[in-house]
């Protein structure tokens, strides 16, 4: 196994490499959902040829997908050429995670004027002019390190996977002309463990339509990608020690099968199967907004999230409160504790105590619902704003 990384040259004649002129124009009018850039857009930037750069791993979708798929198609719709590009990796068996490393420095970009790297491996795909908004680093090799959550074996093998992951970001992420983070946890994260600055940039909705209040119903809803470091399973264990009335329902892919065979045993084990419907696989994003509208409220319990999560902000929109853990990370940048949701110690009865108190008073339920809107309304987490700042 190597122990050192070397800068990989680039390709002779690399189109990537050449200088194009850049067109420039005023403010684009195309848009894929109808609508135009708003008026925090400056005008008369240039447009570009611009390649987003993400990791894909064969049936697993998640927040950072969605996150590619829209700003591919937001740049499209601002005027640019835009094109994703997704690099395949794997960490299974750990070795997998230094073939993905070394297939990412070998790639070439041939055309693009921008590239903007999402995620390792992908963002180290070289380039002269290269931003990055980072969604997360590899972080079994950083936070996750003697964590439940390590991935790595705890050997001298998984020691210099460590060890290399490590090197390869603090020479090569340096190389980035800017680092924006999608939260202040991204940035504390890289700054301790790699000593470089970032800037955050929050990542918005690609399309709030759709994403509103309809009522205040009788479940509780979970969406998003079902796996252990997300933590469905909190909220089924939670529920034996809830009152009759409270309800959940669970949506999304699992990871891997074992991660929904733990949910199906939990609610087999509990007798909850009149309680939590577990809805395990795709769902549109019809069908997801339907369920937003018509939830009392949502939970998001991840383990030390990076970010907000879509979860969040998706419920934000539609009015309903959120409860997270006290170790759910980023989710405190929207979820405050009696105001915009609930905040929980990450053990069952704590998480049910909350759960309770969203049926306990349903008004102050919808006010806290109200509140979390008129929140992220403050914030100003809009595209026109990303774009800019990926593209100036």
């Amino acid at each position: 196994m190597p122990r050192r990384l070397l800068p990989v040259p680039p390709m002779r004649g690399d189109p990537s490499r050449r200088r194009r002129p850049r067109r420039t124009a005023a403010r684009p009018s195309g848009s894929i959902s109808g609508r135009r850039p708003g008026a925090g857009y400056p005008e008369g930037l240039a447009l570009l040829k611009i390649a987003v750069l993400n990791t894909y791993a064969p049936f697993i979708r998640g927040g950072a997908e969605y996150l590619a798929e829209s700003l591919t198609s937001k740049l499209r719709e601002y005027g640019h050429e835009a094109a994703l590009v997704r690099i395949p990796f794997s960490w299974e068996p750990p070795p997998k995670v230094l073939e993905g490393l070394l297939a990412a420095r070998l790639v070439r970009i041939p055309g693009a004027q921008l590239v903007i790297g999402l995620k390792f491996p992908a963002y180290l795909v070289p380039h002269d002019n290269k931003v990055l908004w980072l969604l997360h680093q590899y972080r079994q090799a950083y936070d996750l390190w003697n964590t439940p959550f390590q991935g790595l074996p705890d050997t001298r093998e998984g020691i210099q996977i460590r060890d290399i992951v490590r090197q390869a970001d603090n020479l090569y992420l340096r190389q980035a002309k800017k680092i924006f983070t999608n939260s202040h946890v991204t940035s504390n994260r890289l700054m301790q463990f790699n000593g470089i600055p970032s800037e955050v940039l929050y990542p918005p909705l690609f399309d709030a339509r759709g994403l509103e209040c309809e009522e205040y119903g009788d479940f509780v809803f979970c969406p998003g990608r079902v796996t252990t470091s997300k933590r469905q399973y909190l909220l089924v264990e939670a529920l034996q020690y809830c009152s009759p009335e409270v309800k959940l329902v669970i949506a999304g892919m699992e990871e891997a099968p074992e991660d929904g065979m733990l949910i199906r045993k939990l609610i087999s084990d509990y007798g909850l199967g009149a309680r939590v419907t577990f809805l395990n696989g795709f769902i549109s994003e019809e069908q997801k907004a339907a369920y937003y509208r018509r939830a009392l409220a949502c939970a998001y319990v991840p383990y030390d999230e990076d970010s907000y999560g879509y979860v969040t902000l998706e419920a934000f929109h539609c009015k309903k409160p959120v409860l997270t853990c006290t170790d759910s990370g980023g989710i405190h940048i929207l979820v405050k504790h009696g105001k915009t949701g609930f905040t929980a110690a990450p053990e069952p009865r704590a998480i049910a105590a909350a759960l309770d108190a969203f049926y306990q008073d349903k008004a102050a339920t919808a006010r806290m619902g109200s509140a979390s809107y008129d929140f992220i309304q403050s914030l100003h987490i809009d595209w026109d704003h990303v774009i800019a700042k990926l593209t100036q």
